[in-house]
């Protein structure tokens, strides 16, 4: 199902930080990866069904898959292209492509959400909250990682990009500081671990979806 409500492809950008040229980027990018297997292997993932919302071209899920922390996954994306070359060159999984606002999934479905590097490229990432709430079971946790704002726009611009927005992402709507985002996703989950120095410059959390958005 087609929806106007997706600012831009929700996975814009996001691969860059595994595929980069540039040493520092990916060398920040296997920090977020490092912090994120970390939680997947406190929850005991594999023997868990999970969803992967914005997978983009599939470089983070094929590393999860190879590291044997997930094995049963579904992954999503609004962008045909990077789906398509996910399939293609990723095939450790089920892809779909899908729009986060309309999940093509029934209620309930998922023990675990993997959000990353998503929300802020939505202009109302508490509408896709609730979507990943409804097809989640009843205390789902969720793992979920944006942009460190002011630093991650600050690190933009040292590396010469993005000047004229002054260091902004062009598809990011969304710039939050750790507060700012602590309170956004406060109603919707229960945050158990939070990080952002072992992978700065983003924030990671961890949590469980509450239970009256999943009923």
């Amino acid at each position: 199902m087609e929806s106007k409500k997706v600012d831009f492809p929700i996975s814009e950008g996001a691969d860059e930080i595994y595929s980069s040229s540039n040493i520092a980027i990916r060398w920040l990018g296997n920090r977020l990866i490092h912090a994120i297997k970390s939680l997947l292997l406190k929850m005991d993932a594999c023997a868990l069904s999970g969803l992967n919302v914005g997978c983009g071209e599939g470089q983070m899920i094929a590393r999860l898959f190879q590291s044997g922390l997930i094995h049963q996954m579904t992954a999503i994306d609004v962008d045909p292209v990077r789906i398509a070359f996910a399939r293609r060159l990723y095939p450790v999984c089920e892809y779909s492509r899908a729009d986060i606002f309309y999940l093509p999934f029934k209620s309930r479905s998922f023990d675990y959400v993997i959000a990353t590097e998503i929300l802020e490229h939505l202009s109302n990432p508490l509408a896709a909250l609730r979507e990943i709430s409804r097809v989640s079971k009843v205390n789902a946790t969720i793992i979920l990682s944006v942009p460190h704002e002011p630093f991650f726009q600050w690190g933009n611009i040292i590396r010469g990009k993005h000047w004229k927005r002054w260091g902004r992402t062009p598809s990011h709507v969304q710039f939050w500081s750790l507060g700012e985002f602590r309170s956004v996703i406060r109603g919707y989950v229960e945050i158990q671990e939070e990080r952002w120095v072992s992978c700065f410059p983003w924030q990671l959390y961890m949590g469980k979806l509450k239970n009256s958005l999943s009923e």
